[in-house]
């Protein structure tokens, strides 16, 4: 009787000392019970064909094929005729003879040619295009007038300046031109008519005395109109 007496007491100092430890292990146990039943119960219910008949179950769809980019080429602009006005306009702009006649006295700046009128040799700067009294004369290309009167050797004068550099003298004409300063004239406008009113140059036959010159430098008007032939 006394034997049982002293285990139990025995027991009970053990509990005492030890009792926080003891809960602790109790309570580490069930923590690890619990977790080893979770990560045990899919293996209980999933037998080993499971995963093989989910993955047959998902059917692979092939990569669609991406249609090939056809390039065309651009349809090129129609060609349209250009209209009467656009050629009216291109052809006022293209250099035209004076007047139409025979060349009657060339351009000699850089030589001695004789001079009819004053019975000697001398220099010409322009160009003598003969054509009857009255004859129209037009301008060689477009441009603005720059003068117009009466000079006491050339007569009846108008000076053009047809752009980059080049300036046109229309001498010999009738008294009375049909432009003024500052009139804009395409190719083959009127600016006058041939007159008799050159005294320097009254020992010819009626005609148009045309020079030029590019930048102030005097240039033979032939540079300048179109090729005969």
């Amino acid at each position: 009787m006394e034997s049982k007496k002293g285990f139990g007491k025995l027991m009970e100092q053990i509990i005492e000392g030890r009792g926080f430890y003891i809960v602790m292990a109790l309570c580490a146990a069930v923590i690890g019970v619990s977790i080893w039943s979770l990560v045990r119960e899919p293996a209980d219910y999933l037998d080993e064909g499971s995963f093989d008949d989910t993955l047959s179950a998902v059917e692979v769809m092939p990569a669609a094929t991406p249609e090939p980019t056809i390039f065309e080429a651009p349809e090129e602009p129609p060609v349209t005729e250009p209209t009467e006005e656009a050629a009216e306009t291109a052809a006022s702009t293209e250099p035209v003879w004076p007047v139409e006649g025979s060349v009657q006295r060339d351009y000699s700046m850089d030589h001695l040619a004789y001079d009819a009128t004053m019975a000697d040799w001398r220099t010409h700067d322009g160009l003598d295009i003969e054509a009857p009294l009255g004859t129209k004369v037009c301008a060689i290309k477009p441009g603005t007038v720059q003068s117009v009167y009466y000079d006491d050797a050339y007569g009846s004068t108008v000076i053009i300046d047809h752009g980059d550099g080049l300036v046109c003298t229309y001498a010999a004409l009738e008294e009375i031109p049909t432009v003024i300063v500052g009139d804009t004239v395409n190719a083959g406008d009127v600016i006058g008519s041939v007159g008799d009113t050159a005294k320097c140059e009254s020992g010819q036959s009626a005609h148009l005395h045309l020079s030029a010159s590019v930048n102030g430098q005097s240039i033979s008007p032939l540079d300048c109109l179109p090729k005969i032939g």
